[in-house]
């Protein structure tokens, strides 16, 4: 959890809410924070969604056999989630790193 514990350590509390990240209080939260935020946003959400010690993300790289490797983007999910999703649409794909 190093992005949250970063802010955390800047005496922000983090949490999220949908596909948002809520970090207070904004007295604390400078533009360095802010660009760090932004900069991190996905492994922010990946990382307080992820409360089972499961390593959850919100890009995967899908390999589908005859095409070039691309990402899919959706709310965090496990690689085993991800997996699922990709073989129903292409059959015989995988999850890259």
């Amino acid at each position: 959890m190093a992005a949250v514990d970063f802010l955390r350590g800047q005496g922000l509390s983090v949490r999220k809410r949908g596909m948002r990240v809520v970090v207070g209080p904004k007295v604390l939260i400078t533009d360095d924070i802010r660009r760090y935020i932004k900069a991190h946003r996905l492994a922010l959400l990946a990382e307080l969604a992820a409360n089972d010690g499961l390593e959850r993300r919100c890009n995967w790289t899908v390999l589908v056999p005859g095409c070039r490797p691309f990402t899919m983007i959706s709310e965090p999910i496990t690689r085993d989630e991800a997996l699922a999703d990709v073989r129903v649409r292409w059959p015989g794909a995988e999850v890259g790193p």
